[in-house]
């Protein structure tokens, strides 16, 4: 007679050094050391199906993530901000390494119809996406530096270009491995989109091969361009965005909102955002979101964009 085989919920706290696994079925804690031949071999001796809730934490999570993938065991990512707000919501006023091991594997155990399993990358594709992270690190880096230090009589043009080669460093490094990923194509895609430039397109087309994504509203939404809306009874609350996905594809695509603008029917668009009233920081974020979904379908449809033929007055 064949064995019925449950499955097992576990929660994973990552540090650089630690996982702290819970079971919530049991409850029971595992502190293991974070290195891929402690993490294979506690998998193999593990019995059952395995779903794993898990708190991405810098690139820390990976070696857990990828030997899961090869195993072929759902893993599912929980934002850190809806997991907070989960902590608050069901009252948990302690905060350590077990505590929110245990309350990763609640979450997935109340919450998975509603979760998605993260997509196993290549390691080329990480890379890729790791890239873009940095250099959105340098960026502000140089940002802060140039603003700490404007006030200030110290030679300043040497660090700064210093700075500068190693971000188009970076750029050349995500190029290469685009072509390397085959994804060539749908970069060019994007980049027939008015206000798309390359770090834009390449952001695009990462997002893009990050998941699966049914509709638009998905794509959006992994972004964190969709709206969060707070209504009850009379009281119309503001409309936000969520802000869930990754910051840096969020700035460069609001960057993209205005050279978009010489594109006669993305300015006419804009502007309709106006005269409804809305700020001009809403309406580019508005615009910005059109432009998403326009990559989302061209890049789903294998199509370039195709301007409009409009006569105006």
């Amino acid at each position: 007679m064949a064995m019925l085989v449950s499955e097992i919920t576990l929660g994973i706290d990552v540090s650089k050094d630690e996982l702290v696994i819970c079971v919530w079925e049991t409850g029971e804690i595992t502190h293991l050391v974070n290195d891929q031949a402690s993490i294979q071999s506690w998998l193999d001796a593990q019995h059952g199906t395995l779903r794993v809730a898990i708190e991405p934490t810098s690139s820390y999570h990976l070696a857990f993530v990828e030997q899961a993938h090869a195993m072929r065991l759902s893993v599912y990512p929980v934002n850190p901000r809806q997991l907070a707000h989960y902590r608050e919501a069901i009252n948990v006023r302690n905060k350590t390494d077990p505590q929110d091991a245990w309350l990763l594997a609640r979450y997935l155990a109340h919450e998975a119809a509603s979760l998605r399993p993260i997509r196993p990358l290549s390691a080329r594709a990480q890379q890729l996406w790791s890239l873009l992270k940095r250099r959105a690190v340098l960026v502000e880096a140089r940002k802060q530096l140039d603003q700490s230090l404007r006030d200030i009589s110290l030679p300043r043009k040497a660090l700064f270009s210093e700075i500068r080669r190693v971000i188009n460093r970076i750029d050349q490094r995500m190029k290469k491995l685009l072509k390397q990923l085959g994804w060539q194509d749908d970069y060019r895609r994007c980049l027939t989109i008015p206000g798309i430039g390359v770090l834009n397109a390449i952001a695009l087309v990462s997002v893009f091969h990050r998941g699966t994504f049914a509709t638009a509203d998905a794509f959006v939404a992994f972004i964190g361009f969709d709206v969060r809306l707070r209504e009850s009874g009379r009281f119309k609350g503001q409309r936000k965005l969520t802000k869930r996905g990754e910051a840096e594809v969020r700035r460069l695509l609001w960057c993209a909102a205005q050279p978009a603008r010489s594109y006669r029917p993305f300015d006419r668009y804009y502007q309709q955002q106006l005269e409804k009233g809305l700020s001009k920081i809403a309406a580019k974020v508005i615009l910005a979101r059109k432009i998403t979904r326009i990559a989302f379908a061209l890049l789903s449809k294998q199509q370039s964009f195709k301007k409009q033929e409009i006569a105006y007055s």
